[in-house]
């Protein structure tokens, strides 16, 4: 009887693999978090929504809301949970300036304010990703 192995697995193997002998510590492919395997990937796309938002906000809230609640929203829930049995103040962090984005768009300020808003939560968003080893670009100014 064949044994399946799990694809997240074989991608954290392959990984560790292809540093094995460089002397670095080789980035995760996949993070436990929350009760769940999450590529890195996929958390490196939700800290570039708040990005691409940050840069839509400048001339078009409503696709800068649509970017960030379809991109990005839903991944600083699963952040933040993860962050709970890590690091809640740092969850407390990233909610709170998320809460403040959302605040954003119910009310949106100037489009510069919104702007910095969002370029604050990717940061915070950074910030809490690192704690995972997770490493994410900043903001393109």
């Amino acid at each position: 009887m064949r044994r399946r192995v799990p694809l997240a697995l074989i991608a954290a193997l392959a990984v560790a693999g292809a540093a094995c002998g460089s002397g670095k510590k080789p980035a995760p492919a996949v993070v436990a978090m929350a009760g769940q395997v999450v590529s890195v990937s996929q958390l490196q796309t939700i800290a570039a929504g708040i990005c691409d938002a940050a840069r839509q906000a400048a001339t078009n809230v409503d696709t800068a809301r649509q970017t960030f609640f379809g991109q990005s929203h839903d991944g600083i829930h699963l952040i933040a949970r993860g962050l709970q049995d890590k690091h809640r103040d740092a969850a407390a962090t990233l909610l709170e300036t998320k809460v403040k984005v959302e605040e954003d768009f119910v009310n949106p300020p100037p489009p510069a304010k919104l702007a910095a808003d969002l370029r604050s939560l990717a940061a915070v968003t950074r910030t809490s990703l690192a704690i995972f080893d997770v490493a994410v670009d900043p903001c393109p100014t």
